[in-house]
Parts: C-alpha cells; structure tokens; sequence
C-alpha cells in the first residue's frame, strides 16, 4: 500500500485545515487559586525506575576486572604462575567448568 501522487493533494488539504494558527490570542482565563497540582507515581513505575537505574550502572562498570587479572598477568609474564593439575583435573571430571557463573 503505498501513496500515490494523486492522494498527495488531499493529504495537503487536511493539513491545511488542521493547521493552528499561532498568531491567534488566548481570550479565556482560568483561575487557579487555591488548586494545586498532584502527581503520584505507582509502585510498579518507581521498581521500573529503580531497575533502569540499576540497569545504567552496570552498563558503566568495566568488562574485565583488572584487580583480578592484573596479579595473574604479572606471575604469567615472570614465570611464577602454576596451576595445579590434579585439582584441575578433579574440577574437570566433576563437572565444575560446566556450571553457569
């Protein structure tokens, strides 16, 4: 469905008559005294705010933890760094690299 050359004309017309004029002035006044404004915020939109909140907080932290690799990084690189296979290779058998962190 799309709009044809031919609709384009109508289209303009009902803009047209929809148009504001913005040079037309407010005659009406309302008065106001003694009415004041209340806004109350549901539960469920406060939890929402509080979750995009939480949401953009995390987006700021940093993918790798530098405190935790920086020490391994330096054993790597001086030679100092040694894993011990036999407690590997029962993390490995009992299926302890399987779980979701």
């Amino acid at each position: 469905m799309g709009i044809g050359f031919n609709k384009i004309s109508g289209i303009n017309q009902i803009y047209k008559a929809n148009k504001v004029d913005s040079k037309k002035a407010v005659t009406e006044t309302v008065s106001t005294s003694g009415k004041k404004d209340q806004v109350l915020i549901s539960k469920e939109a406060m939890d929402f705010q509080t979750v995009l909140k939480s949401m953009k907080q995390l987006n700021n932290l940093p993918d790798i933890r530098e405190d935790v690799i920086n020490p391994i990084k330096e054993k790597l690189e001086n030679g100092s760094y040694t894993v011990d296979s036999k407690s590997l290779a029962d993390k490995i058998i009992s299926g302890g690299f399987n779980k979701k962190i």
